[in-house]
């Protein structure tokens, strides 16, 4: 221990140091020597001052101490401890007059992943007669660390093996690993037939099946539709403190049948009570309706269409003409200018034109193009040619072949988005949403106009009545702009959320937390991706639910998503 002067003549008492450090030579290079210290145990007193009180009288004041990483001070603030096995550190600014301060830390001998599932063993060269692994035992400090599960015994032995040695170099042994979470199985339906391709769906290789669907399947009484495959839970995981996480629990499924199909909850198989033709929806609603085909176009002759049935219509629906059904539809020809709602599967061959278009369906969505017309359905939609200047909402995904291409207008969905071209040179700025529910964002900017009316209402009201800015009325409208203001602000798009995220969250504040994200039954918003095969032109928004990007710039080949911290939108080369 030994005592400091300041210029200024302050008398400085320096702590007593209650470990060892050396420098030892690292490999056969003699000039080659770096700084260690020797193993200390958890609860070791590093520094203290055992003659202050003696000293004290005399003008001595304590150095100043400052408690790094794995130290604490002890309870009566006169030691510093170390609170894990390892090395200690000592870092002496003695060099800065203003603000002289002592930095005392330990580098851990047992380095603990954040997870708490993997414990690497740090070994440094030991000092001659000095406290090491050598003369200490690693499975008490093991034990006395709490890490008792998934020790690897093999490494251990070799680590062992290298500290009996006295090895002079610095090391790392993964010695410890915990037992990861067993992934939990949703509850699906397995279908006993064939039910032919289904456009747009995801294949394990990452491509696309874009193949013509399948409708209309032939299903005769009393046959076996599919099984419902209950859910099954994962396997808990084990931290390497023997602390269980359990599993998430898999997700049931309820299963609707309708018309002439019936689910048994003690066999679990939905089976059909009359010949008819099979409508899939959603994968969870099963129908058996009858077969209607309309070999003709839908016009003055047929006049409109409203059927419980599954229906083919070989020609086209003219301007005016309804068509509503139960079951699946598929139209082989053109829709103009005319509505076509179905509750189930709309599959159309021909192309979507008209303002006055509006194409609805419960389930799937799958068409070759469509200009200035809108659809809105509850499962997937494919687009294989071109949407222009078209509005497309999906509540599930939007795929479009690698050749497509979208001017103007809106493709929303509340999953993934696969896009071939967006833009084009002199056309409208087109909007691209993933995991954002369309109703919410045509909200969203419900407010916003809201807002802009409000304000200038505000104005108009101040230019008409001068000297009124403190008046009752003005007050009124500006506490109504102020409440409109903040609901803009707490939108959620988010599929799976509430309406409105926590007060004073808002897409553009860099102090966003994230909890409105955090919400029960939300989808994995970090997993939803914007996926651009072909070219995407400066000017279009992208959208992943709450956040949003205007392209400042042309682009090919990109895959828009959140960035890890969910604060904004992110662009990478798309493989």
């Amino acid at each position: 221990m030994t005592e400091k002067k300041s210029p200024q003549q302050k008398k400085i008492l320096e702590p007593a140091f209650h470990f060892a450090t050396g420098k030892v030579q690292i490999g056969d290079d003699i000039e080659n020597k770096v700084a260690v210290s020797e193993l200390v145990e958890a609860n070791h007193i590093l520094a203290d001052f055992p003659n202050f009180k003696r000293l004290e009288p005399k003008g001595y004041e304590k150095a100043v101490i400052q408690c790094g990483e794995n130290t604490c001070f002890s309870e009566d603030g006169e030691s510093v401890l170390s609170l894990v096995p390892g090395y200690p550190r000592i870092i002496d600014n003695s060099g800065n007059k203003d603000n002289h301060q002592i930095i005392l830390s330990v580098e851990p001998l047992f380095i603990i992943s954040p997870d708490k599932m993997k414990v690497t063993l740090n070994v440094h060269p030991p000092l001659p007669d000095c406290r090491s692994l050598k003369n200490i035992n690693l499975y008490k400090l093991l034990e006395d660390s709490s890490i008792i599960f998934g020790l690897d015994e093999k490494a251990l032995k070799k680590a062992e093996e290298c500290i009996q040695k006295g090895d002079q170099e610095f090391s790392k042994f993964v010695i410890a690993r915990g037992r990861p979470v067993g992934k939990s199985m949703d509850a699906f339906l397995r279908f006993e037939l064939e039910i032919g391709p289904i456009a747009g769906t995801l294949l394990d290789d990452g491509r696309i099946d874009f193949r013509d669907r399948r409708i209309m399947v032939g299903i005769n009484k009393g046959e076996c539709i599919a099984t419902k495959i209950p859910p099954v839970q994962g396997t808990p995981g084990v931290n390497v403190f023997g602390e269980e996480t359990p599993a998430p629990e898999g997700k049931d499924l309820k299963i609707k049948t309708l018309n002439d199909a019936k689910f048994s909850k003690e066999t679990l198989q939905v089976t059909a009570i009359k010949d008819g033709v099979l409508s899939i929806v959603n994968d969870n609603v099963i129908k058996v309706c009858s077969k209607q085909v309309v070999n003709s176009d839908i016009d003055y002759e047929t006049g409109n269409i409203d059927s419980r049935n599954c229906v083919i219509i070989r020609g086209s629906v003219q301007p005016g003409f309804k068509v509503t059904t139960d079951g699946d539809l598929e139209i082989t020809g053109n829709v103009m200018s005319t509505s076509i709602k179905g509750l189930g599967n709309i599959v159309i061959k021909g192309g979507i034109t008209g303002k006055k278009t509006s194409i609805e369906a419960l389930g799937d969505c799958d068409i070759n193009f469509i200009e200035q017309g809108k659809i809105k359905c509850g499962g997937l939609c494919v687009i294989r040619k071109q949407s222009y200047y078209s509005t497309v909402h999906s509540g599930s995904h939007i795929r479009c072949k690698p050749g497509s291409a979208v001017i103007s207008g809106s493709l929303i969905a509340a999953g993934n988005i696969t896009v071939g071209n967006i833009g084009a040179e002199n056309s409208k700025s087109a909007l691209i949403g993933a995991g954002v529910v369309a109703e919410r964002l045509l909200h969203y900017e419900e407010l916003k106009a809201s807002v802009v009316e409000q304000q200038d209402a505000i104005i108009q009201w101040l230019q008409r009545y001068r000297g009124s800015s403190t008046s009752k009325k003005v007050r009124k409208m500006e506490q109504k702009l102020a409440e409109t203001k903040a609901l803009l602000l707490r939108v959620n798009m988010i599929p799976g959320t509430g309406i409105y995220s926590k007060a004073g969250e808002n897409e553009n504040d860099p102090k966003l937390s994230g909890s409105d994200y955090d919400d029960r039954g939300a989808i994995n918003i970090d997993k939803i991706r914007i996926d651009v095969v072909g070219t995407v032109y400066a000017g279009t928004e992208i959208r992943i639910g709450n956040r949003s990007l205007k392209l400042d710039k042309t682009v090919s080949a990109r895959q828009f998503k959140l960035h890890p911290n969910r604060r904004r939108i992110i662009a990478k080369p798309l493989r």
